[in-house]
């Protein structure tokens, strides 16, 4: 419903004037977004129709694994009696069988490359058997190329899965999360040297909590990236981003906007190792007078390979993001390293750790009491690949992660040991 007010105050007539200038902006960005959604389906066809005849080539891989898991903590709640008594369980940990079965399939034409992955999920648990749900996975997507100066991807993703306990505050109570997303991204060259990289996203999330069932997130995103190709293994350009979304079905429709500008670059020092950085600034407007979040982001990665076998990883990050829990933001900053090592031809090894820390601010959720709230989140990992077969492989792992948080209830530790066994049907090995 649009309502229209004729106010006889001046204050009220610029304030007016103030949020309907806003609300055209709002929806001409919506429609641009839009129409470059169905643009892209619509060049993404063309080209795919216009493609040279050529012979088609498919390939279908199904696959199905088991996943075996034991957390020492599955609520991620703070290890007291206190916690007990309030909310009535009788153990921290718990183990679970997850059973996964899907199929993917590649499917070429020409330069054109269509794929498609359809997956479904069921987690049973041994303790907490209210927790047992089904989740799936689905996604649609294609790589297209126009002539020799545009090239681009479409793709599309819909996703049922459980609400980490970690990052909600939904204390014990299951919530299942329906994830839909849909973007579009067009390459173009503009000459040999310059490149104009345009990307649209939309995502919409219904994130159910206590008293909120109906409770969700829609975000739309615009992106440009303007790149130089002219100097040999260095690309730099400059970026800019523009974010809308709004936080439904809340107590207060906590809507908000968010600007990023950066520079961008991507450079192979060798073989061996590469250099990738993007250092700019983001600001987002948070709405109902719930302040302004703004900072220095981007992320900055090098990686090395020592040798055949072993390389690493090391990256930082710093971005602003929506914190679903509480319908308003966080400020993270996060430093890994990761480092792998191809032990033999079949077993591969693979370790990190992570240090991340979280700002946030702004709430839609009554009680949520995240203003002000502050987390230091240690994480470390290690997984071990066996590939037994081609098409079969088994995979043990060990997660400990533990968070620290001026909100005493938000804290929590956890230790996590599993085992995924996986069979998948690989591709036949390319004809010469």
């Amino acid at each position: 419903m649009i309502e229209i007010k004729v106010y006889t105050r001046a204050t009220k007539a610029l304030d007016g004037m103030v949020r309907q200038v806003t609300w055209i902006t709002k929806l001409q960005i919506g429609s641009i977004v839009r129409s470059w959604l169905f643009g892209a389906l619509i060049v993404s066809v063309a080209s795919l129709v216009a493609a040279p005849d050529a012979l088609a080539q498919s390939t279908f891989l199904p696959y199905a694994s088991t996943q075996f898991e034991h957390n020492n903590n599955i609520f991620y709640l703070p290890s007291s009696q206190a916690t007990y008594a309030a909310g009535g369980i009788d153990q921290f940990g718990d183990s679970s069988l997850k059973t996964i079965g899907g199929a993917e399939e590649d499917y070429y034409w020409g330069r054109q490359r269509f794929y498609a992955t359809a997956e479904g999920r069921y987690i049973d648990y041994d303790h907490y058997t209210y927790l047992n749900h089904s989740e799936y996975l689905l996604r649609l997507g294609l790589d297209w190329k126009l002539l020799t100066a545009f090239d681009g991807t479409f793709l599309g993703s819909l996703e049922r899965y459980m609400a980490p306990f970690a990052n909600r505050n939904t204390f014990t109570a299951l919530s299942v999360d329906l994830d839909r997303s849909t973007s579009a991204k067009f390459n173009t060259r503009l000459s040999p040297e310059w490149l104009l990289v345009t990307s649209v996203y939309y995502h919409d999330l219904d994130a159910p909590i206590e008293d909120y069932p109906n409770y969700g997130l829609t975000e739309t995103t615009a992106r440009a990236v303007l790149q130089y190709l002219g100097v040999a293994n260095l690309t730099f350009g400059i970026a800019a981003e523009y974010l809308d979304g709004r936080y439904r079905n809340a107590p207060i429709e906590g809507t908000y906007n968010q600007t990023s500008v950066g520079l961008t670059m991507a450079y192979a020092v060798t073989k061996l190792s590469s250099f990738k950085g993007v250092v700019g600034y983001t600001e987002r407007q948070q709405g109902q007078n719930q302040g302004t979040v703004s900072a220095v982001t981007g992320e900055i990665g090098y990686t090395r390979a020592l040798t055949g076998k072993t390389s690493f990883t090391l990256d930082y990050l710093r971005a602003v993001n929506s914190y679903v829990a509480a319908g308003g933001s966080e400020l993270d900053s996060t430093l890994s390293l990761r480092a792998s090592h191809q032990l033999t031809y079949k077993i591969g090894i693979a370790a990190g750790i992570q240090q991340m820390r979280s700002d946030f601010q702004g709430q839609t959720i009554p009680g949520s009491n995240t203003v002000g709230r502050r987390d230091r989140t240690p994480q470390a990992d290690l997984r071990i690949t066996y590939d037994v077969r081609r098409w079969l492989m088994i995979q043990p792992y060990v997660t400990y992660q533990r968070r620290t948080s001026n909100v005493e209830l938000d804290g929590f530790s956890s230790n996590i040991v599993g085992i995924k066994i996986q069979a998948k049907m690989q591709p036949p090995p390319p004809t010469r």
